[in-house]
């Protein structure tokens, strides 16, 4: 079968509730994120997150009547930026066996207006590639913005690495019928079978928050 940038769109628009999907020409409006002015940003030794993890920590502040610790926004703002061409890649694989371009320049998305997570992707390039060379995007993507992310607090390679790594994990194993879950999984260098995260999102350090299911910390 053969796929469009467009078609996967509309496959991945109708496969989360949370999550819109669509094919642009170009990034859609003012209020979009470019992934690719974001990571050269931050490679010019810039902080273009900074008003994501302000405006998570505010929301959180009022939430839970504290100032919450600098490292759960962002761990949260890292979790959801790598979480873009991870459940792009991820996803359309599992499903299609193929995946459009997740390269910087392929990919925008706009946060949710409250709760700040991605809530809308846009799939700027007409590529369709092959898993293996999805793979390879993605690591050079998700590398580009995981080295230069530096968000006035101390995450190891681990917690970053390991967060790109369970997201993708996660986004393979969304489908309820993945025909190309193993598949995907193989060319992502992916174990389905891991059931502990190897990152911590740090929500447990909120005010009568427990532990993720999953959690490193207490699997």
């Amino acid at each position: 079968m053969t796929y469009t940038a467009r078609r996967i769109a509309g496959l991945l628009d109708e496969e989360l509730p949370w999550l819109s999907v669509r094919a642009a020409d170009r990034v859609p409006g003012p209020d979009w994120i470019s992934c690719a002015e974001l990571v050269q940003s931050q490679q010019a030794g810039a902080d273009p997150t900074a008003a994501w993890r302000a405006a998570l920590a505010r929301e959180y502040g009022q939430q839970y009547g504290v100032e919450p610790p600098v490292q759960v926004a962002a761990m949260f703002v890292l979790m959801w930026y790598v979480g873009v061409p991870a459940l792009v890649a991820g996803l359309s694989g599992a499903l299609t066996g193929v995946s459009p371009d997740v390269s910087p320049a392929a990919l925008a998305f706009r946060r949710h207006p409250t709760q700040h997570f991605p809530t809308e992707v846009a799939l700027l390039s007409d590529r369709v590639i092959p898993l293996e060379v999805a793979a390879v995007q993605l690591e050079e993507h998700t590398r580009a913005f995981l080295e230069t992310f530096r968000p006035e607090v101390k995450l190891s390679s681990r917690q970053r690495y390991g967060a790109a790594e369970d997201e993708l994990r996660r986004a393979i194993q969304t489908p309820e019928e993945a025909e190309f879950a193993k598949e995907t999984a193989s060319a992502f260098g992916i174990d389905l079978g891991q059931q502990v995260r190897t990152s911590c999102c740090f929500f447990y350090a909120l005010p009568g928050v427990t532990p993720c299911g999953g959690c490193p910390r207490i699997c």
